[in-house]
This record gives C-alpha cells, sequence and structure tokens, in this order.
C-alpha cells in the first residue's frame, strides 16, 4: 500500500458523520484505511461499520478498511499505537475524526513528503469551519511557552512555500516508512496529550523535521478532546517539558524580527505594549532593539490595563492622545483579534494614520487599517 490512514475515534455521531464523508470523498486508491473507535458507543460505532461497507462497495480493493472497536477509551496515544501496529503502508497518515478534508489533501501530504524527503515528517494547514481563518499550521515556541503559529490570521497570509516548524499536532500529519520504522510508537505515558510533539522531538533527534506545506489545507472542529484530557493537562505538559526543554528554541522572536526588519523608519513608531506574558514581550522588545532603530526603553508599556483573555478596548486603555499621535504605533499583543472590537477608535484612528501595525506572541504582523473591516477569519484565542 502506497497509503495508510490511521483515525483515532472518540466523538459525537453527528461530528463523525460530517468527517467520514468528506473521506469518502477524498480518500485516494492504493489506501489501507485503519479506523480505532476508542469507546465511543454503539451508536457511533454503527456509523464506522456502516461507512466501511459503503467504502468497500464503492472503491472495489483500491481503499480498504479495517475497523477495531475498543469497549472503553484507552486514549490518543494507545488508540494511534494500535494503528501503527497495523499500518503496512510506505507513507503513514493520522488523520483526526473532526476534520472536513478538502479535496487533494492525501495525494498534496504526499508530494510533501515527495518534496522534502529528508524531512521525513509534514502536516496540513487546518481551518476553522465556521470563520475560515487558522486554526494551526505549526507550533512556534517563545522563551517559556509554545503557541499556535499565526493563529487566526487569512489562509493567504501564509508563507508562500513549505516550511518548517519545530513541531505540528497529529490532527493532520503524514510521515515517511523510515521514520515510523526508526521512531517505533507512541509514549503511552502521556494521556491524550503532548503525545504528538513528544514523538517528533524524538524523529528530530534523528535528524528528521516537520515541514508544512499551505498548499494542503482541511477544516477542523476541535472537537475531539477524550476522556481525561483537562485532568492529564498538567502531567502531560509537564513530561514533555522535563524531557525535551532544552531541544526546543524561541523560534517566534526571529519571526518577528524578519517580519519587521524591513518596515521603513521602523525608529521612529510609538511602541505601545499590550502583551500580558512579560518575559516573552521583554525578549520581543530587546530583539527589536538589537535588529532595527527601535528603542525598547521609549517602550510604552499598557499591559497591566490588559485582563486575561477579554478583548482589549483601546479606549479604555490608552491615553486619548494616542488617538491623534501622527506618528506610526507598533502594538504588541498575545494575539492580534484581541482587538477586533475597537471599530469607533479604529476608525478615529484612521484619519490621522494608517501605517500602524500590530505584532503578537503567536507570529502575526497585521496592520492595524485591516482590522477596522469588522471581520475577520477567525476570534478565538488560546
Amino acid at each position: 500500500m502506497r497509503s495508510s490512514i490511521i483515525v483515532p475515534i472518540h466523538q459525537s455521531p453527528a461530528v463523525l458523520s460530517l468527517f467520514l464523508e468528506s473521506l469518502r470523498l477524498t480518500v485516494e486508491p492504493d489506501t489501507e484505511l485503519i479506523m480505532i473507535d476508542d469507546g465511543s458507543g454503539p451508536e457511533v460505532g454503527e456509523l464506522i461499520e456502516e461507512f466501511a461497507r459503503t467504502l468497500k462497495t464503492e472503491r472495489l480493493g483500491a481503499v480498504t478498511v479495517e475497523t477495531v472497536h475498543n469497549v472503553n477509551p484507552r486514549g490518543c496515544g494507545q488508540a494511534l499505537n494500535q494503528g501503527l501496529s497495523r499500518a503496512e503502508g510506505d507513507h503513514v497518515f493520522f488523520v483526526d475524526s473532526d476534520l472536513i478534508l478538502a479535496s487533494g489533501w492525501q495525494s498534496g501530504m504526499l508530494r510533501t513528503l515527495h518534496e522534502h524527503p529528508a524531512s521525513g515528517m509534514t502536516a496540513g494547514v487546518l481551518l476553522y469551519p465556521h470563520t475560515g481563518g487558522v486554526q494551526h499550521c505549526g507550533i512556534t515556541f517563545s522563551e517559556t511557552l509554545g503557541r499556535h503559529l499565526f493563529l487566526n490570521s487569512r489562509p493567504e497570509d501564509l508563507p508562500g512555500a513549505p516550511y518548517t516548524v519545530q513541531l505540528a499536532a497529529f490532527a493532520l500529519f503524514a510521515m515517511t516508512r523510515q521514520v515510523r520504522n526508526d521512531i517505533g510508537l507512541l509514549d503511552e505515558r502521556y494521556f491524550n496529550g503532548y503525545e504528538d510533539f513528544d514523538y517528533q522531538m524524538r524523529a528530530r533527534t534523528l535528524g528528521y523535521r516537520t515541514v508544512i506545506d499551505p498548499r494542503v489545507i482541511s477544516y477542523h472542529w476541535e472537537l475531539r478532546n477524550g476522556v481525561h484530557r483537562a485532568g492529564n493537562r498538567k502531567s502531560n505538559l509537564a513530561r514533555f517539558w522535563k524531557n525535551w526543554g532544552d531541544r526546543v528554541h524561541n523560534d517566534v522572536i526571529p519571526r518577528l524580527v524578519q517580519a519587521l526588519t524591513n518596515t521603513p523608519d521602523l525608529g521612529r513608531f510609538v511602541a505601545l505594549d499590550l502583551a500580558e506574558t512579560r518575559t516573552d514581550a521583554a525578549c520581543v522588545w530587546e530583539a527589536l532593539a538589537a535588529a532595527t532603530p527601535l528603542d525598547r526603553h521609549a517602550v510604552l508599556d499598557y499591559s497591566t490595563k490588559v485582563d486575561g483573555e477579554r478583548p482589549i478596548l483601546l479606549p479604555h486603555l490608552l491615553p486619548a492622545a494616542l488617538l491623534t499621535e501622527p506618528k506610526p504605533l507598533l502594538i504588541l499583543v498575545e494575539n492580534f483579534v484581541r482587538l477586533l472590537d475597537n471599530h469607533m477608535w479604529l476608525a478615529q484612528r484612521l484619519r490621522t494614520q494608517t501605517g500602524d501595525i500590530v505584532i503578537d506572541l503567536h507570529g502575526n504582523r497585521v496592520g492595524l487599517e485591516d482590522l477596522h473591516s469588522g471581520c475577520w477569519p477567525g476570534a478565538k484565542v488560546r
């Protein structure tokens, strides 16, 4: 088989039905499907079996389907390992059961692996179905945190060519048979979280890398959580940082510096700090000061007025004089969509200056003028 597609399923019938229909329409020949029902219940089990019967009839051997039903949930890591132990394809895919798969996703990922043979691993770009904004296109790291790279950005604003990331989620992921053979199975001590990151870190120690191809796009509801996910998050995260904390590196800072390097007269911008993660914010300003004419000692810090994950209301935070400041503003926030609820302030600000820039700790660079449109493809803060 050219491809083995492993689908771990702990899902509601409604969401699973949408996924299965998209899979039926997009799965390509010379593929084995391995469906692992991880204790989802009898209704889901019957949906999976009905799907298997339909696909076997429609595809006449070009696609094979194997189903496994766990009576009780074992967690994502064990479910994926059940699939890995059965997979025989030259390329192995992990596909979440809450996706809406777009045409060409499978051949697109195979193309990426062919064009980047030394990398060995690739992941697709995932969009929010309800907004069209970027939900996942890799993980970026600061000094202390991993964040979704380019979260909430428009797909057309992503890099125009495939790019390497330190890690990516297994929601839509593929690797060569060689990677699977060299790395083996997932570490089941992670329970419903971070087993995908751990696996890629193990692969990185052998020289493999994860490549994101912006041409490979599907949709992700983010509704596949599994049992005890929240309860195990802290232990999963602690295990990951204990094992790999010295192997990850701060790559969001270089991305932001590169995004601003060619900005004319950056030294005349008035810099505003609205980011809650203070160590990361300090790193951003230090790096920009080292690489550009920006004076980090002149940064205006209003971060203490920002409250949690709520929208940032600029009229409540900033001095009125900044509304008519003739110099352009450079605003740092956790994620730029926190500024969307400022229609009146933005409209007034644009009468004075249209060159304001927003940067965030997910690697985004957005013109403040763009936020005035009143509509943005994605607004989830995570």
